[in-house]
């Protein structure tokens, strides 16, 4: 029963980051949530409203892998586990996700403490948006290798604010897309994990209705073809994967897209952040986040940087602020008030800039907001989220599971 529980609650925070908008992505995946990288646009999680780009989301599968924990030798074979989750986000707006999974382990190494896994997930939101997506994780060589597939299907529904000689225009987009990764990650030491993989994906990109006077500034509409080596380092001390209370959790990635990969255009991502956890008593923990993105080349519109994407930071919808590069810092106060209820204050400030002339960019974008937790099991602190938070001229309410960061 215990087991069930433990992998219930992974079940739910896995299935929360598995679909943003559905899956493309550009990083994690959420780094600092629990990133295996399948995204396909920029970061993932529910709350962090991803655009789609090109990453399939598999979060699904690394918050099953991390909160499984591991196997008791003799366990059997397994078993499926399927969980659906609510959401409300700024991009997408209402909707529901669902997740299945199964665990299980090599014949050839019955005793083997991590667990591979298979997993499945699917995501509806309101105006149709909508996507599948698979994949399977495996451990390898005395669990020092893993490997990870992953395919996905979709079609998001979203809007973005251009800003042309000062007249902010909404503009509906409609993007459709398919796409599969494969990577591959070694454990070079207890705490760190480099990971390198191919991505490849096709997203059709149309508009919907808006003030024609201005579509001279827009060459959005296309069908891109879409090819990135990847390369990741993962250094993590964090005292536990869902709730942390000490140690730190850093994160570098670089994507390349270039033509000789099948890619339509050669761009660079480049990522980094730094996640940090302090108890300064039982009850109480301060976290703070510093991130910051940048992208180089010649990138399609959903591979810049999007403000309030991922957790940086929220208070905003993204969409509204996009450039070339992004910087964030922020803070999170976590007082656990009962033992399932909690209360979070959170705030910071970042920025947008760059060569992105169609949209809109500001250097000083403070955010803060108020959060309800309500703890899922009594054994893992896994926490059922509500937020609201507040920009400089935006307002969203979150629901996820899983802290922000």
């Amino acid at each position: 029963m215990i087991r069930l529980l433990r992998t219930a609650a992974a079940a739910a925070l896995a299935v929360s980051v598995l679909f943003p908008a559905a899956v493309l992505g550009q990083s994690s995946g959420t780094a600092g949530e629990h990133e295996l990288e399948l995204n396909l646009a920029t970061p993932a999680g529910l709350d962090s409203e991803t655009p789609p780009g090109v990453d399939l989301t598999s979060g699904f599968i690394e918050g099953l892998d991390t909160g499984a924990g591991p196997w008791t030798k003799g366990e059997g074979e397994g078993e499926w586990l399927v969980v659906p989750i609510p959401f409300k986000n700024g991009l997408l707006g209402v909707g529901v996700q669902v997740g299945a999974a199964r665990l299980y382990k090599p014949a050839s190494r019955p005793e083997q403490d991590k667990a591979s896994l298979f997993g499945i997930g699917a995501m509806y939101a309101e105006g149709g948006s909508w996507a599948v997506a698979g994949g399977d994780r495996r451990y390898w060589a005395d669990e020092r290798i893993r490997s990870t597939l992953a395919a996905g299907v979709g079609e998001i529904n979203y809007p973005i604010r251009l800003d042309t000689e000062n007249l902010y225009v909404q503009v509906p987009v409609f993007q459709t897309f398919s796409g599969a990764l494969f990577q591959l990650g070694y454990q070079v030491r207890d705490n760190l994990w480099i990971s390198g993989g191919y991505k490849r994906a096709s997203s059709k990109v149309t508009l919907g209705e808006f003030d024609a006077g201005i579509s001279s500034f827009l060459d959005l509409e296309r069908t891109y073809d879409l090819a990135l080596a990847s390369i990741k380092l993962d250094w993590d001390t964090r005292s536990d994967q869902f709730f942390p209370t000490s140690g730190a959790l850093v994160s570098a990635s670089v994507d390349l897209a270039d033509t000789a990969l099948g890619a339509y255009r050669d761009y660079q991502v480049y990522e980094l952040s730094y996640n940090g956890y302090r108890a300064v008593d039982e009850r109480n923990t301060l976290a703070w986040r510093v991130s910051g993105k940048t992208v180089g080349g010649d990138p399609p519109f959903f591979s810049l940087a999007w403000y309030g994407s991922g957790v940086d930071l929220r208070g905003y919808a993204p969409g509204t602020y996009i450039g070339r590069s992004l910087a964030a810092a922020q803070a999170e106060w976590r007082w656990q008030a009962t033992q399932r209820i909690g209360l979070v204050a959170f705030g910071g400030v970042g920025g947008v800039w760059g060569d992105a002339p169609v949209f809109e960019q500001d250097d000083f974008l403070p955010a803060g907001g108020l959060g309800l937790r309500y703890r899922l099991t009594e054994k893992f602190r896994v926490n059922f989220r509500i937020d609201y938070a507040w920009g400089k001229d935006d307002e969203v309410l979150l629901i996820s599971v899983g802290e922000a960061f």
